[in-house]
């Protein structure tokens, strides 16, 4: 019995819709990090400025309170660093994990068009054959397109994220 949608489209498809809330929930993964990075660097600050506000009322001398300031900064500017490098390592392990994925997903025999328009050939309707004749002409064209637009994408991915570094 020919049915009008082949088995290996419907299992492309559910393998699609697993891939796309996959990549959903390992951004939202990512989200929750950095919210919660943000949550316990606000409370770390807030915690740090009442601790400096009760030092520098403490030191009645100028000097002394110019000294805790200069400590301060100092300490302000390597928690900075510290952060950029966790939002650096969210980022990255983020985007490797999308990657792979990626990388996996076009490996996939599912992910193969050019199968899917056999089997879909193989179980036109009469008169349909031009059609897929069209589109199969056209699916060597968007193949090549859409590699080319995967690999510029992972590109500029990568040259993003590395930045992002090299600025932290």
């Amino acid at each position: 019995m020919n049915t009008l949608i082949p088995e290996q489209t419907v299992t492309a498809a559910k393998a699609s819709l697993d891939t796309t809330f996959g990549f959903a929930s390992k951004a939202f993964q990512a989200f929750e990090k950095l919210v919660e990075l943000n949550a316990q660097t606000v409370k770390t600050t807030l915690a740090e400025a009442q601790e400096f506000a009760g030092k520098s009322q403490i030191g009645k001398a100028p000097q002394a309170a110019f000294a805790v300031q200069e400590n301060q900064l100092r300490a302000g500017v390597q928690k900075t660093l510290a952060y950029w490098t966790h939002v650096k390592e969210i980022v990255s392990s983020t985007q490797a994990e999308f990657e792979s994925v990626a990388k996996a997903v076009f490996k996939q025999p599912s992910f193969d068009a050019k199968a899917w328009f056999d089997t879909m050939s193989k179980n036109a309707l009469p008169g349909g054959d031009a059609i897929l004749a069209f589109w199969k002409s056209s699916l060597g064209a968007a193949g090549q397109s859409a590699g080319a637009a995967y690999a510029t994408a992972t590109k500029a991915t990568k040259k993003t994220v590395e930045t992002a570094v090299s600025e932290a």
